[in-house]
C-alpha cells in the first residue's frame, strides 16, 4: 500500500511539474522580462520559506519537530556526603 501512494504521488509530481514547465514556457515566450523578475522573486521566498521552516520528522502520531535548545540535565539527587544542620 505504501508503494502504490508513492507511486500515485510521484506522477501527480510529475504532472504538476510538466504543467507549471509549460505555463512559465508559454509566459517567458510572451512577456520575456516581467516574468524573469517574477520568476525570481517568487523562488526567492519560496528558498526563504524552506530554510525558515523547522525540522522534523512525521509518524503515526504527527508531526514533531526538534526542539532549539537542549535543556540541561538536572540530577535527581544530590551525590556525595551532605549534611544537614
Amino acid at each position: 500500500m505504501n508503494n502504490v501512494k508513492s507511486v500515485i504521488g510521484f506522477i501527480f509530481l510529475m504532472g504538476v511539474c510538466v504543467t507549471s514547465l509549460w505555463a512559465e514556457y508559454y509566459l517567458a515566450m510572451r512577456f520575456p522580462i516581467i516574468f524573469s523578475v517574477a520568476a525570481v522573486a517568487g523562488l526567492l521566498s519560496f528558498l526563504g520559506a524552506l530554510l525558515g521552516a523547522p525540522e522534523g520528522y512525521e509518524n503515526e502520531n504527527g508531526f514533531h519537530h526538534r526542539a532549539l535548545y537542549k535543556q540541561a540535565r538536572r540530577p535527581r539527587h544530590i551525590t556525595g556526603n551532605v549534611r544537614f544542620s
